[in-house]
């Protein structure tokens, strides 16, 4: 059993990766500081459970659920977040997490959250992640249909965190060529001429 566990917060992450082999001896824990990281070893590994904060340097949690369908991996999320407010949680069902957990529950309920996920369902009861295409009509601001591919939405998350062409090539599996050509699809489609141009002007439109 392998567990991804992706959380800056290195004294809570080995607490949970404690927790965690104390009901589940055999489980192989990776804890990685930074979502960037965590991408790059999926081109290597598939994990059972991905565990995730929200709020890190770098490529947010969210962040990461946007990017890791470009993967072609189906692999359960639980958000385990010290600031799941309800705009939060409604932000982390949109984007395809199966369950979500705050940081003050106790190890009985961490067990219950990964049991949860690990069956099939969704954690806590009730919760109810949407699929891929509401997902993007969820997070798109406006009623129109979104100007960007889902690859190439996930090609500028990436930009916007500082990864190199060459870097996200390597994240998402795909050769430098790839990227470029999605690249000058997306400045032309946001009528731009460069990275700096293309970040401000998807900011700009809520992309």
């Amino acid at each position: 059993m392998l567990f991804y566990l992706v959380d800056d917060h290195q004294m809570f992450a080995e607490a949970m990766k404690s927790a965690i082999q104390g009901f589940q001896p055999q489980a192989d824990v990776r804890v990685f500081p930074n979502a960037a990281d965590a991408l790059h070893a999926l081109r290597q590994h598939t994990p059972d459970l991905i565990l995730l904060d929200l709020e890190m340097e770098g490529m947010s949690g969210t962040d990461m659920l946007n990017v890791l369908p470009q993967h072609g991996k189906h692999i359960p999320v639980l958000v385990c977040s010290g600031n799941l407010t309800p705009s939060n949680i409604t932000l982390i069902a949109a984007s395809g997490a199966r369950g979500y957990l705050r940081k003050s529950e106790t190890i009985a309920e961490v067990k219950d959250a990964i049991d949860s996920l690990l069956a099939g369902k969704t954690y806590p009861h009730g919760f109810q992640p949407v699929n891929a295409g509401q997902a993007n009509s969820a997070l798109t601001s406006s009623s129109q249909e979104h100007p960007l591919s889902p690859r190439q939405q996930a090609i500028l998350t990436l930009m916007k965190s500082g990864m190199s062409h060459g870097d996200i090539a390597d994240t998402l599996c795909l050769s430098p060529n790839t990227i470029k050509t999605h690249v000058r699809m997306m400045y032309n489609t946001l009528d731009v001429n460069s990275r700096v141009e293309c970040i401000n002007k998807a900011r700009a439109l809520g992309l």
